[in-house]
């Protein structure tokens, strides 16, 4: 699987259509199964539809739980590449506000939140691993130290401060949302849920010939894609995945990277 899933990593299809060229395979085979088994082999009178309309509807309860538990955290990820490229941009601001009345030389700021800036963007294409974020924040720290030596006021270092909580929270809230799965055993149920709705597709009887390959296709497909929809949405950061490329159901980045921008321009 995970040969099939780096061919298709590896096509030139937009990110919002991954998903489904991911969940093609999947339709096809329960068809290629279906046909042989009911004409190939000549197996039929196993189950109708209606037999299996309870398992299909359980399927679908459980699908849609996890997916509007996913969306919830995903509402709120929306939020946070803003919260973390205003934060930069607020400290830049802040910092040089601090200093702006001082007979000092205010060089030092920018080089050292481009510092930050770059860290953070690395870290969130996966190009190194969480613990360079507290080095990152630490630099920040002692940013907002070395300001307040070279005579910043109190009312600046105050909103700096503040700043630089917002920052560390936001990053801390995208590191638990990247790094945790939501709801393990809801996982491995709607998985082993919707394994079991594939393998009824292949059995069950249409009375309609053409019904049968239509419907049994197009559930095989929504489902599956479903399936791999939810576990897209849990990691709504992942910038780094299918080769740098992101998912479709990514976050928007773009607030955090015009601040990346501008830091290091």
């Amino acid at each position: 699987m995970s040969a099939i899933s780096r061919f298709f990593d590896s096509l030139p299809v937009s990110q919002g259509l991954l998903l489904v060229v991911k969940a093609l395979p999947v339709a096809i085979t329960v068809l290629i199964l279906r046909w042989t088994l009911h004409y190939g082999f000549g197996v039929n009178g196993l189950m109708s539809f209606s037999d299996a309309a309870a398992v299909l509807t359980g399927a679908t309860v459980i699908v849609g739980l996890m997916l509007a538990g996913v969306m919830s955290d995903y509402k709120e990820s929306e939020k946070l590449p803003l919260v973390i490229g205003g934060s930069l941009l607020a400290i830049n601001s802040l910092a040089h506000g601090a200093l702006a009345t001082k007979a000092v030389d205010t060089a030092f700021i920018r080089p050292r939140l481009a510092q930050v800036a770059e860290t953070i963007n690395e870290w969130l294409y996966d190009r190194v691993g969480d613990d360079q974020i507290p080095i990152a924040q630490g630099v920040v720290s002692e940013l907002i130290i070395d300001v307040e030596k070279a005579g910043g006021t109190t009312h600046y270092l105050t909103r700096l401060l503040i700043q630089a909580s917002d920052l560390g929270v936001a990053l801390q809230r995208v590191m638990v949302i990247r790094n945790t799965m939501f709801i393990k055993a809801g996982y491995a149920l709607m998985t082993i849920l919707v394994g079991i709705v594939l393998i009824l597709f292949v059995l069950v009887d249409f009375p309609s010939e053409f019904a049968q390959w239509l419907v049994i296709g197009a559930l095989s497909l929504a489902y599956a894609y479903l399936l791999l929809l939810v576990r897209d949405l849990d990691n709504p950061f992942g910038y780094g995945e299918h080769g740098g490329r992101g998912s479709g159901a990514d976050v928007d980045i773009t607030p955090f990277t015009k601040a990346y921008q501008e830091l290091t321009a």
